[in-house]
């Protein structure tokens, strides 16, 4: 009863967010890299947010901890004054870091040990423990912001790994089970409105940056809490795994860029779903694919549990290889299949003449 009261609070919230987006003039409009129809509200992470609360408060599901919660609703009011006036990316940077500190310390969600990644033990993180964490809140929320790109894809993206914790939640008859679907449930009413018909109905809307940014942190702190301690679902190893998309699409972009000689934090189309629309693949398709691939990597990393977590960290580092590889090799190989169509089709016509 409370997923279908969730629901019903997320489908009237998204609804009417899409509305005040277009009176306040909170709209995203097309421009030579964003490549959309129309003004599109940036308000579905707001309604996402806001149906989160509503589950918190209207149906009593707790959060991990209130001051997590709390921590959430600044990084959330950042997000979207950054839809609003633009923050710069490096002070952005700058916030999602210490947004990640205060989750390690006034959260109280912070990653303790990272495993058994040298076959000599759990290897405690001791002072490591608040940097650490703080990295992998701006790095998430960083990854999710660079990935939203095209429609549906980061929500998606951002739902994998949720899920993954929800199902074995559930299995496991972990408490907090429930705390998974405050964010899945509206995830899944903002697909509706962002990949549905685009009618009076269900208007299209975009994640925008309060979106993206504060899901990025609900993520980091969702897989720390459930890989660490007595709340411990995976090894956390395994939470690389689950985030395996966004995270290298962040980290071979940067390289990208600093190959090209460009800034590091400046939006661009070099990233893996702009690699895949360039080499022939429409934005639909780009998207199902990193997605099952996203599915393939959380499947391979939940697999690799059964072995030492130092043969999953190799493994996963050798998946990284070859995804940088493919990213900086993708111009060649767009060459050499623009080349060949050419050919193909000169082949053709010559064939047709004769």
């Amino acid at each position: 009863m409370s997923a279908l009261s969730l629901f019903i609070a997320a489908v009237v919230i998204a609804r009417a967010s899409a509305t005040v987006g277009h009176r306040l003039g909170l709209v995203d409009h097309p421009d030579a890299r964003k490549q959309h129809n129309g003004a599109i509200p940036l308000t579905g992470g707001i309604a996402i947010f806001l149906a989160f609360l509503a589950g918190t408060f209207g149906l009593g599901i707790a959060p991990y901890s209130y001051p997590m919660l709390t921590i959430a609703c600044v990084v959330f009011a950042v997000g979207v004054f950054d839809d609003i006036r633009h923050i710069n990316a490096t002070a952005r940077l700058f916030i999602q870091y210490g947004s990640g500190i205060a989750l390690a310390t006034y959260g109280g969600i912070a990653i303790i040990d990272v495993g058994n990644l040298l076959g000599m033990g759990d290897i405690p993180l001791l002072l490591l423990s608040v940097p650490l964490t703080a990295l992998a809140v701006a790095g998430l929320s960083n990854a999710y912001n660079m990935i939203d790109g095209i429609d549906g894809l980061a929500a998606s993206v951002i739902a994998a790994p949720l899920l993954v914790l929800y199902l074995l939640a559930v299995q496991a008859g972990h408490p907090m089970a429930d705390s998974l679907l405050l964010m899945l449930v509206p995830l899944a009413v903002f697909l509706l409105f962002n990949l549905g018909p685009n009618n009076r109905l269900l208007p299209k809307m975009f994640l925008g940056d309060g979106g993206s940014v504060t899901l990025g942190f609900l993520v980091a702190a969702s897989l720390v809490y459930f890989s660490q301690g007595d709340n411990a679902l995976i090894e956390p190893v395994t939470a690389l795994w689950l985030v395996t998309v966004p995270l290298m699409d962040m980290l071979s972009t940067m390289l990208r860029r600093l190959r090209h000689g460009r800034k590091l934090m400046d939006a661009d189309r070099s990233h893996l779903h702009h690699t895949l629309m360039d080499l022939g693949l429409g934005s639909r398709q780009a998207m199902v694919l990193l997605v099952c691939g996203a599915a393939i990597c959380a499947g391979i990393g939940l697999a690799l549990e059964a072995i030492p977590a130092y043969l999953s960290l190799l493994c996963y580092f050798l998946v990284f290889i070859a995804h940088c590889l493919f990213v900086l090799k993708s111009e060649t190989i767009g060459a050499w299949l623009n080349a060949s169509q050419q050919q193909s089709a000169a082949t053709g016509e010559s064939s047709g003449r004769t």
